[in-house]
């Protein structure tokens, strides 16, 4: 779903407010507005996934669209990012074309170090970003490096497909930056950032897509040695064809037991129109020295995973549309996790998630588990659109060594409110995941905060971070239709609800609402007004459906 931006602002261009300044590379131009905001310094310890200011503990960066706004120019979508200890706000503004487009700024959004200072750095995509070169709606993505004082945005870089030295070139819808994926594909202790555009055509066959891989380097990323992937490839599975949109999703992480992490590429229209079991792709690509391997590919599509949900009212439609990797299981081997929020289960677009064994000879169709409301001790009440795995997190919040899995099911209707929306978590353990001991939230929860209502979406977004710092991770859950007090009927502010991870004594770990949340509404300056604050959440990917 892209939000067109005619008829979403009620403001309209005015002069620049204090604090705010117009940075342009390539003809591109972003706005950055930072408001100073009290804080108090913290030190974190354990793995983080955002952490821009390089304290140990994670920062939050979320997309949300323009309300009201008092700017020089129209802007797109909102990247706001709140830093655990850097004293200020800052917000990333796209800017709309004179020919007018979507909101899609931000509609990928991840965070990775790319040039291994330590500290990480964002990455937004705009799948509808004007190439001034060529006119053309192809897409961009923009990179803000991190530092002790949090983004710096006068430094930011930019790509894209007119780049020098980045394959391809720009075309109109190639959607360049609407998946995005960062993690160590070479080994070099620098991210690599790899970038899907679904909407490429490969020769004649439109919508094919593919995969650019930017590599880091002492500078950050470069476009020196950049490889461009698609079906038509010897070494990718498959064949290009019309449509297929592979590039849809991505992930990078570690699934084999050497030091590179391999990239994980969905296809999720593949086979639509031509399976009557199943459709969509999942392709496993491994990492290497040279970055990208072109041997050893594999592939699973959803037809051959159908079998493995034992029943054949439930079909996996659109397999891959999200895409995690995790160890859940323990053994050094990261799992690939794949979600058809579009399954048959048998409910329309019930939903379900695939859970492909890391094995070092990769995907394989013999090697999975699928997971639905249906299966036994998974949470909530299985039913047509609920959608469940149409966002995916995945981390050890439990502490136990094992990587647990959040699971977005925005569609959930709660009571008699429809698509009121919640979240479900899956233990790892060393059977792999479970739905013993599985957790299941939403809004009417007696500490989560706010009741559930029509149309809230709670779970629209997911991400699993490390918010306090203790060295455990937390959830963090988007509610991008939630309306709070002081916003206008109708139009939603939106707002985010973190879920510690508390180890439980004498039990398994769980997680622990606590009663907060920050909305849109929160975030509100002078500058501009939120809506469906939360429609992305910075971590390691991003992409695929927003509800």
């Amino acid at each position: 779903m892209l939000a067109v931006l005619a008829g979403l602002t009620f403001g309209v261009p005015a002069q620049a407010a204090e604090g705010v300044q117009t940075i342009t590379r390539d003809g591109v131009s972003l706005v950055h507005h930072r408001v100073a905001k009290p804080s108090t310094p913290m030190r974190g310890f354990g793995g983080t996934r955002s952490d821009f200011d390089g304290d140990g503990v994670d920062d939050v960066a979320a997309t949300s669209d323009p309300l009201n706004y008092n700017l020089p120019e129209n802007p797109t979508s909102i990247v706001s990012v709140r830093y655990s200890s850097a004293p200020q706000v800052d917000y990333f503004i796209g800017t709309l074309a004179s020919d007018g487009g979507c909101g899609c700024f931000g509609l990928a959004l991840v965070a990775g170090d790319f040039n291994g200072d330590r500290y990480d750095d964002l990455a937004i995509g705009d799948l509808d970003e004007v190439d001034p070169r060529n006119k053309t709606h192809a897409g961009g993505v923009w990179i803000i490096p991190g530092s002790k004082a949090g983004l710096v945005a006068e430094s930011a870089i930019h790509f894209n497909q007119s780049s020098p030295g980045l394959p391809d070139t720009a075309e109109n819808y190639d959607r360049f930056g609407a998946a995005l994926a960062a993690g160590d594909i070479n080994g070099d202790a620098r991210d690599d950032l790899a970038i899907g555009a679904y909407g490429e055509s490969v020769g004649s066959k439109a919508d094919a897509g593919a995969v650019t891989v930017l590599f880091g380097g002492a500078t950050g990323l470069t476009t020196t040695g950049a490889q461009h992937l698609h079906q038509d490839l010897a070494a990718v599975p498959g064949a290009a064809e019309s449509n297929d949109q592979f590039g849809f999703s991505l992930a990078i992480g570690k699934v084999d037991s050497d030091r590179y992490q391999d990239l994980v590429i969905g296809a999720p229209r593949e086979n639509d129109g031509a399976s009557w079991d199943g459709t969509g792709m999942v392709t496993l690509m491994w990492g290497g020295p040279g970055g990208v391997s072109t041997t050893g590919a594999t592939s699973v599509t959803g037809a051959a995973v159908g079998p493995a949900t034992g029943d054949v009212n439930t079909i996996p439609w659109y397999l891959g549309e999200v895409l995690a990797i995790g160890d859940v299981n323990g053994d050094g081997l990261g799992e690939v996790v794949a979600g058809a929020p579009g399954a048959q289960t048998p409910h329309i677009n019930g939903g379900l998630v695939a859970v492909f064994t890391g094995r070092t000879g990769g995907l394989s169709a013999s090697a999975v588990r699928i997971f639905t409301q249906r299966t036994a001790g998974v949470p909530g009440d299985p039913g047509d659109d609920d959608r469940f795995g149409g966002a995916l997190a995945i981390g050890d919040v439990t502490r136990d060594g094992k990587a647990d899995l959040l699971i977005g099911v925005p569609g959930e209707d709660i009571g008699s409110q429809s698509e009121a929306g919640m979240v479900v978590l899956l233990k790892g353990s060393a059977a792999g995941l479970t739905g013993t001991g599985a957790q299941g939230f939403d809004q009417n929860h007696a500490v989560v905060p706010d009741t559930a209502e029509r149309g809230d979406k709670f779970g629209a977004s997911v991400a699993v971070l490390n918010l306090d710092g203790t060295g455990g991770l937390d959830a963090l859950v988007g509610s991008v239709g939630e309306e709070v007090s002081g916003d206008i009927p109708g139009y939603p502010g939106g707002s985010l609800v973190p879920i510690h991870g508390v180890p439980l004594p004498g039990s398994p770990g769980a997680l622990t609402p606590k009663n907060t949340s920050w909305s849109g509404q929160t975030m509100r300056t002078e500058v501009t007004w939120h809506m469906r604050y939360g429609l992305r959440i910075a971590g390691p990917q991003s992409g695929g459906p927003l509800f």
